[in-house]
């Protein structure tokens, strides 16, 4: 990951949450692009200055899903991916880890101006649905990682996620 930065983009470190509740359901948030397109993502956003990707996780989760005290589990990927946001192109460089809750409900509570405007829905999604779904998902093989993340447990070695 230690690439150059795409023509005339920020460099966003960020960190994602594959988060899992005890059904084995994944958590997804709809978002709402500048341009218009619609997909549904994990909780994450992007690592501030002087945090690592690991407490970046943690705070997103926290504000994002209103889970006082997340816990968080091993890396399970990387993605790279260039996008414009808010008028801004980033090169996002990111950091997959994975948590399980037993339960949440879900609180908007702390959630910025810029998430009510992008974050429109969430919901839990078994693996059946990621399958069945003809819904734009981020990473594009979420329903190859939640299943292999169900078989299998983390990989040993962090995956490299599809764009």
């Amino acid at each position: 990951m230690d690439e150059p930065v795409a023509d005339a983009a920020v460099l966003r470190p960020t960190a994602r949450v594959l988060l899992l509740d005890a059904r084995d359901r994944v958590l997804l948030f709809l978002m709402n692009s500048d341009d218009g397109q619609v997909f549904w993502c994990p909780p994450g956003g992007g690592v501030e200055p002087g945090e690592t990707h690991e407490e970046a996780a943690v705070r997103e989760l926290v504000e994002e899903t209103g889970w006082a005290e997340p816990v968080i589990g091993p890396v399970i990927g990387h993605r790279r991916h260039v996008v414009t946001w808010s008028g801004v192109t980033y090169d996002c460089r990111e950091q997959w880890f994975l948590a399980r809750v037993d339960q949440l409900v879900v609180s908007d509570t702390d959630w910025t101006d810029d998430e009510r405007v992008d974050m429109t829905d969430h919901r839990w999604w078994t693996l059946d649905e990621l399958v069945r779904t003809s819904d734009r998902l981020v990473p594009a093989d979420l329903a190859r990682v939640v299943r292999e993340l169900l078989a299998d447990g983390p990989p040993d070695e962090p995956w490299t996620l599809a764009v």
